[in-house]
């Protein structure tokens, strides 16, 4: 693995880089980054909620699948970059390391996936400390960004368009945290018709797995 580079690069304490001269926080990698606080996206829900009402939960959905999608590029691009080897070439347990790296390293909390589960079409996800769990109305708008965010995120690693359905809220108190399935549509159909008739999230698994 070292021939692969470090896999604690977004964690690593000099991966953000800040030109005082020009006043720009960037990636070791070069990639211009952003860093925005609590504040800023309980405005950010605010704002999208007085502007398009009920449509609130869809604009923070597809402004996640937008954000998603470049993630995965920059995250590809950079580590290729870095370590001199294509992402595609790793083995599954590098990239379940690189992707919680990434997760928590940008402050998006920390991921856990059951890649197990993609023999059977789909991904059973886990989210703990999500920056959006306390912010927007008790419920779901928090995280539908972050459902959007890892439907844009793991489409560009498929073949197929992918969809991801949150199906456990730790707010609402669900004994299992917070967590999705990513999926193709069909897949992401029946998980949909599971939701609303309240099956927790162990459920669905079991069920799909059947």
């Amino acid at each position: 693995m070292t021939t692969r580079g470090n896999l604690n690069y977004f964690s690593s304490p000099d991966f953000l880089r800040f030109d005082v001269k020009s006043g720009v926080l960037r990636s070791r990698g070069g990639t211009r980054m952003i860093a925005v606080n609590e504040d800023f996206l309980r405005g950010f829900v605010a704002a999208c909620e007085h502007e398009t009402g009920p449509a609130a939960s869809l604009v923070l959905r597809r402004c996640g699948e937008f954000f998603g999608r470049r993630l995965a590029r920059r995250f590809e691009a950079e580590l290729g970059q870095h370590a001199g080897v294509s992402l595609r070439d790793r083995s599954m347990a590098e990239f379940d390391l690189l992707v919680r790296d990434l997760w928590s390293g940008c402050g998006l909390g920390q991921l856990e996936v059951d890649w197990d589960r993609g023999q059977y079409g789909f991904l059973a996800i886990r989210l703990h400390d999500s920056p959006m769990q306390d912010i927007g109305p008790s419920g779901h708008v928090g995280d539908d960004m972050f459902a959007g965010i890892l439907c844009g995120f793991f489409s560009g690693f498929c073949d197929a368009e992918m969809r991801s359905v949150q199906t456990g809220d730790l707010r609402l108190g669900d004994r299992e945290g917070t967590t999705f399935i990513v999926a193709a549509t069909e897949v992401a159909r029946r998980v949909e018709g599971m939701r609303a008739n309240k099956q927790a999230h162990s459920a669905i698994v079991a069920t799909l797995t059947a």
